[in-house]
């Protein structure tokens, strides 16, 4: 290229990442899709890797394949995803020449070493149908790293050749990057050299990787599916090809992905960027989803795992029981009679009957919980961690907030490890510590987040209704007053609630028809008169619920006497907008709820359901609510990747 491609790299010092073109009110839904779906990547492969290492029964040559399949998903997803999340957010979407190179090169290592993994576990399927007394030999621990080494060796040289010929051409003075990372194509868009030696050069790259990677995985499923014909019972057949389909279903999403971003027309950027998501973002998330659902080894290797955690729960639970309950307990089943304690010492155990579904269907529900817990989590988590870090959130309503995202973490972790646990547990039993640890805890935050509510509905009043003396009256000792008021609140009326539950005496049955002990459904296990015990429970729903529903209605009636008087309808927009994530979530906790308790007794399945939605659904969308709907938490977002900008490029 000679000095004008040397002057021409020295002065390009950084590049422009134009991203997915939508309109800006559309950036936060991106983010957060984003956000959403690495997640997703992140947890799977994670766990995928966790659970190959951690059990010895998946110590073989498929596995060994399966983890390093894990490994390459979830490092070229992580070269890509939080640069195009930090640029959705930013003003000058830029990256630096060098994270640019740095960008390429993973990328193009991890997807060609990718490439020939895949192909290295079709031999390896094709040895173990078609030679299975030759396949500890053929596939011994020695070939196997040789195997991933050789993938890696082979990723590592396309993709030094790749950028050698990519960053060789002089640049002309647009710096703009018709993608939303450092790609190869769109990069040759902004040369002033003649590109067709480059074109060249990857479409040779291009054949060299794709075409033997192909042979090998065609010619090893012509010598499987030939050897498994011969199979003379259906069932073996079956078996034999249930070993393959998972790796069929990666190579199938792999490819397919991949030849419809390169056959796109150029003309069409807009759709490549799209179906280049698909392949980068997609198929990281689906591959662990594709092998847990189809692997009848990975699920037991799951099941086990779970099970470890169910053991540590049931400890934890029974410490639990000694620091909270067993007092109260004794003290209300001894003035109940001796036939309360007697049927108490016999109840040890319930069983958590859980969805009335197929049992094929399992894994499935499973993964949703997994999944949306996972999302609870993360989303829970990072609204805490911006509202400490930025100084600019020290204010009552995030004072507040921050406590909503701590009380929907823990109210969720309450049901959700245990339901998970359920799934995979053929028992489905819960101690009777356990059962009286759980409704105790949920009912604490429950009642602690309506409380909660009804604080920032009064936070919002007075910021509107009195704007001038709301750093008087929301002084932070008065928040932290309304704050430890709700969590006093929510521990009276669990002590109660479970009070007058497990004073009740018990059948001989022990199942109860709910995920999670409820109030409800353990009441319809009792041998005793519930009447007062339905009594006493209604009083305190009404207690709770009155007070807290009076104070966020009259808030908001005079919030919206005072913002009509506003004459500006900018001014009105801007008074309405502080309010309506706040709205958004009393809408969605208080409406679950309701639409639960009064679904009647002879539709349990229905009440499951609902109760998912506000056990679990609830505390996922509420800092989306508060991330979409709130300009002060997207700013402060923006920062907080702004700095993990500074430091990753």
């Amino acid at each position: 290229m000679g000095d004008k491609g040397g002057d021409n790299r020295s002065e390009v010092t950084d590049f422009i990442l134009v991203g997915i073109r939508v309109r800006p009110e559309l950036h936060s839904l991106l983010f957060l899709l984003f956000l959403v779906i690495y997640g997703m990547v992140l947890l799977g492969n994670l766990s995928m890797i966790g659970i190959i290492v951690t059990d010895p029964r998946l110590n073989t040559p498929m596995y060994f394949f399966l983890g390093n399949l894990s490994v390459i998903d979830l490092s070229y997803c992580t070269v890509i995803v939080p640069k195009a999340m930090v640029n959705i957010l930013s003003q000058k979407k830029t990256i630096s020449f060098a994270g640019c190179v740095t960008q390429l090169f993973l990328y193009a290592l991890f997807m060609v070493t990718e490439a020939f993994v895949l192909a290295a576990m079709a031999y390896d399927r094709f040895i173990a149908i078609c030679n299975p007394l030759l396949y500890s030999v053929s596939m011994s621990r020695r070939i196997c790293i040789q195997l991933v080494a050789g993938s890696y060796l082979c990723g590592w040289v396309s993709s030094i050749l790749q950028i050698s010929a990519t960053f060789s051409m002089s640049f002309c003075a647009s710096r703009v990057i018709d993608h939303f990372y450092c790609d190869s194509n769109p990069i040759e868009k902004i040369s002033c050299s003649n590109i067709f030696i480059n074109k060249m050069v990857s479409f040779s790259l291009a054949v060299v990787i794709i075409l033997p990677t192909i042979i090998v995985i065609v010619v090893s499923y012509m010598y499987i599916v030939s050897t498994v014909l011969k199979i003379p019972s259906a069932e073996g057949r079956k078996k034999a090809f249930s070993t393959c389909s998972s790796h069929l279903g990666v190579v199938s999403l792999l490819y397919g992905t991949v030849s419809f971003v390169y056959l796109t027309p150029p003309n069409n950027p807009e759709l490549r960027k799209v179906a280049s998501v698909c392949y980068i973002l997609f198929t990281p998330m689906l591959n662990p989803l594709i092998y847990s659902l189809r692997n009848k080894d990975v699920k037991d290797a799951m099941r086990k795992v779970l099970w470890k955690k169910k053991r540590l729960f049931v400890k934890l639970e029974s410490v639990l029981k000694v620091h909270l309950f067993i007092s109260c307990a004794s003290h209300q089943v001894s003035s109940m009679g001796d036939r309360g304690t007697s049927n108490h010492s016999e109840t040890m155990d319930f069983i958590l009957v859980g969805f009335g579904v197929h049992p094929e269907l399992h894994i499935f529900i499973f993964l949703i919980f997994l999944l949306t817990y996972g999302m609870i989590i993360l989303g829970n988590v990072g609204m805490m961690a911006i509202i400490v870090t930025d100084p600019r959130l020290n204010t009552p309503m995030y004072f507040f907030l921050g406590n909503l995202s701590f009380i929907d973490l823990f109210y969720s972790s309450v049901i959700a490890p245990k339901a998970m646990t359920n799934f995979w547990s053929e028992s489905k039993s819960i101690s009777f510590a356990g059962c009286v640890a759980q409704l105790f805890l949920f009912t604490l935050f429950i009642v602690t987040e309506g409380f909660l509510l009804a604080a920032m509905a009064y936070d919002r009043f007075v910021a509107i209704c009195n704007p001038l003396l709301y750093s008087v009256q929301m002084s932070t000792r008065l928040c932290a007053q309304l704050v430890a008021g709700s969590y006093f609140c929510g521990c009276i009326s669990s002590v109660l609630q479970s009070s007058i539950t497990f004073t009740l005496s018990f059948c001989a049955s022990r199942a109860v028809d709910h995920f999670y002990c409820d109030t409800r459904p353990l009441q319809r296990l009792s041998c005793s008169d519930i009447s007062i015990h339905k009594i006493v429970s209604f009083s305190l729903s009404s207690i709770i619920i009155l007070p807290t529903v009076i104070v966020i209605i009259v808030s908001y009636m005079y919030i919206v006497s005072t913002v009509l008087k506003i004459h500006s309808m900018e001014g009105r927009k801007k008074a309405f907008s502080t309010c309506s994530s706040h709205l958004g979530v009393v809408s969605v906790l208080y409406g679950t709820v309701f639409f639960m308790y009064l679904t009647p007794d002879r539709f349990p399945e229905l009440s499951k359901v609902a109760s998912l939605c506000y056990s679990l659904v609830t505390p996922m969308l509420n800092p989306l609510i508060y991330s979409l709907r709130n300009k002060d938490v997207k700013e402060a977002l923006k920062k907080l990747l702004e700095k993990k900008h500074t430091i990753l490029y």
